[in-house]
């Protein structure tokens, strides 16, 4: 359970997830302290400290494949005793947490099938590649026994976890913290100096790295949130149903996403972005004192309301993205007040969306965007979009991506879609062997050294004389998964002076919005 001070959650964010060092330091004086409260060290105001690794140890790890996620635990000792009948060996583990609120007690615990207990991820992932369905597993690690460090700090050698606590505190004081990793793995990854409230504890992750979380109010996260999702020109009414979808998730999800670390959330993509005290703006805050405490829920469960920038035209269903459950509140729709022909769940009509202008609230050649969306973004290239491929460099993303060697890229051939048209499965026929690559991220990782913008494309195959591939153009449409809030979307339906209440019940069905605290 997390703690609640003055009401008001406090939220442990992972802001440096993996560092060899971390430098930072703090605008007023302060002490280090260990994991029981107890002062080491103190550190002057604005002075320069790095702390460094004298010795680790890294966490011993066996990996399991993970074949489904249930609410009732029941249900989930049923599914694994299905799995034993086959000869594989099976468990259940419990990820998540219960927190205390004023007004109810939120238990987002669910029950994960975990298969196997291999000594390495390769053969995990071998095992989970020879499923019917390989997108519907999951490789997971299981924590066997944690990593241990002794950390190098001004000359003292400490034992970690260590806490930088500021002596007053006030809403002018913030540890600033160098070398932050914004954008992992995608295009736009840079390095950043961020400036955070609250406290910051230096640890060590399972491989021995250093590790930084921010202990915050949720309420002053989300100031940033809001504003490093998506930017502070944008009209408020987005601003504020940014922040309350992103409260909602916190409370969805703290616990699960990072189930093996010790902290709730990550500050990147794979989160939530939270790029620190430097993003907010009076704006910021405004959305959020105007939100305070709301959440969305659905029947007598907080929303794990997901979000992503662009969804092309038709929002996608949770099922076809991620595990096949149906979240009753993340079905597909249409994102726009006109007629759009719906679903787009076939190869006719997936092309036709994606060759077509829809007058939809996401559309950026036709709604213009606050200026530092735009710029920062570039979204009037992301509503639809064209990548193209040769064919030999197609093959040496394939097998750096999936180690598979599939020998000469013959084909890409779509399996299923989505309703909003993304692809679920595709094949990758090779001359050596075919690859069944799902679902969604996997395939907009295979097909991109980065990521791809999303898997709502079609593929055009241009041949040689002799009939050989010899190039694959890939257009396509949207900018990420598009489950629930399409952001910009939900950003022109602000600018149309949409209240923020009448947004989210557009992007999740069947929801009230409920005040926690």
């Amino acid at each position: 359970m997390t703690t609640v001070k003055n009401n008001v959650p406090v939220v442990r964010i992972g802001v440096l997830q993996s560092a060899e060092k971390v430098r930072f330091s703090c605008n007023q004086n302060f002490s280090v302290q260990d994991e029981h409260g107890k002062t080491i060290f103190t550190g002057k105001a604005n002075g320069n400290y790095q702390v460094t690794i004298s010795a680790s140890k890294p966490a011993e790890i066996r990996y399991q494949v993970r074949a489904g996620i249930e609410k009732d635990k029941s249900l989930a000792e049923k599914r694994a005793q299905q799995f034993r009948e086959q000869g594989v060996d099976a468990s259940v583990r419990c990820v998540g947490m219960e927190l205390q609120t004023e007004n109810l007690r939120l238990d987002n615990r669910e029950y994960w099938i975990a298969l196997g207990n291999f000594v390495d991820k390769e053969s995990a992932q071998q095992f989970r590649q020879s499923r019917e369905n390989p997108g519907e597993y999951v490789v997971i690690e299981n924590i066997v026994s944690p990593s241990t460090a002794t950390i190098e700090l001004a000359g003292e050698k400490i034992a970690a976890p260590v806490r930088i606590v500021p002596e007053n505190p006030n809403r002018g004081t913030h540890i600033t913290v160098s070398d932050i990793v914004i954008g992992i793995e995608f295009h736009w990854q840079k390095l950043e100096d961020l400036d955070y409230r609250g406290i910051i504890e230096i640890s060590v992750n399972n491989e021995g790295k250093l590790v930084v979380v921010n202990e915050v109010n949720i309420e002053d996260y989300l100031t940033s949130v809001n504003s490093s999702e998506m930017t502070s020109d944008c009209p408020l009414g987005l601003l504020e149903a940014q922040t309350v979808a992103a409260r909602s998730t916190v409370f969805a999800t703290m616990g699960k996403h990072h189930y093996n670390a010790n902290f709730h959330l990550c500050s990147d993509d794979h989160c939530q972005c939270y790029h620190g005290k430097k993003r907010e703006q009076d704006v910021s805050r405004q959305a959020v004192e105007n939100t305070w405490g709301e959440v969305i829920m659905y029947e007598n469960e907080v929303c794990d309301a997901r979000y992503s920038k662009i969804c092309g035209g038709i929002i996608e269903s949770y099922h076809n993205v991620w595990e096949n459950r149906k979240i009753p509140y993340m079905m597909s729709a249409i994102d726009s007040d006109k007629p759009l022909e719906f679903p787009a769940n076939t190869e006719e009509k997936a092309k036709k969306l994606i060759d077509s202008e829809p007058d939809c609230y996401c559309n950026t050649n036709l709604y213009q965007l606050p200026p530092k969306l735009a710029n920062l973004y570039s979204t009037e290239n992301l509503f639809r979009w064209t990548v193209e491929y040769k064919r030999e460099e197609l093959e040496k993303l394939i097998a750096k991506k999936t180690g598979e060697d599939i020998g000469e890229l013959l084909d890409i051939v779509p399996l299923e879609r989505g309703d909003s048209g993304r692809l679920i499965y595709i094949n990758l026929v090779g001359s050596k062997k075919t690859l069944k690559i799902g679902k969604e991220l996997e395939i907009r990782r295979v097909l991109s050294e980065s990521h791809l913008y999303s898997s709502m494309f079609y593929v055009e195959k241009e041949t040689t004389a002799d009939g050989k591939a010899e190039k694959f153009i890939l257009k396509g449409g949207g900018w990420g998964h598009g489950v629930g809030l399409c952001q910009v979307g939900a950003t022109v339906m602000a600018m149309k002076k949409i209240p923020y209440q009448d947004i989210l019940k557009h992007y999740y069905q069947q929801i009230k919005i409920k005040k926690l605290y």
